[in-house]
């Protein structure tokens, strides 16, 4: 059958030695053609100090052929890579209207929204993936602040098989 990706393990590890961090997502596994995601990052500085928070859908770290998301804060806007992962789509200001999308994924501004509380910034996602993107797709997720001084790097955190 070849190797599947069929989920992801947290493995505990050191002491946070960032003040930016990658808490969770919502659900962390599952099936279906899209839903609506929830992605959890926090920084000991408060939300306000996130400045990029990142998500990427694919089988492996590479941004081309894939739903490779950055959401950055300070102007409320999310932005996709294009498809062969060499550029940026216009920017979709998370504000409840209009949608952005590539051939791996569309998210729809309805149903999608970033709540600062505190120390945490909860990334809502309401998205659909393409035919062509089916089978068992990984959730990697990364944040970094305002100044870039602190970066999570990437970590898979869920897995989700597309149909």
């Amino acid at each position: 059958s070849g190797w599947q990706r069929m989920g992801v393990w947290q493995v505990p590890g050191a002491a946070q030695t960032t003040t930016t961090a990658v808490a969770g997502m919502n659900p962390a596994g599952g099936n279906g053609t899209g839903g609506t995601f929830t992605f959890t990052f926090t920084d000991t500085n408060g939300a306000t100090d996130l400045g990029v928070m990142n998500v990427l859908v694919h089988d492996w770290l590479d941004g081309r052929h894939a739903c490779y998301l950055a959401y950055a804060r300070g102007n409320n806007t999310l932005y996709l890579m294009n498809d062969n992962g060499d550029g940026l789509l216009p920017g979709l200001a998370l504000n409840g209207s209009g949608s952005l999308g590539n051939s791996q994924c569309t998210v729809n501004g309805v149903g999608s929204s970033a709540t600062p509380s505190g120390n945490t910034l909860t990334l809502t996602l309401n998205m659909t993936f393409g035919g062509g993107f089916a089978g068992n797709r990984v959730f990697y997720l990364a944040a970094r602040d305002v100044n870039e001084l602190n970066n999570t790097g990437w970590q898979a955190m869920g897995s989700w098989t597309v149909q």
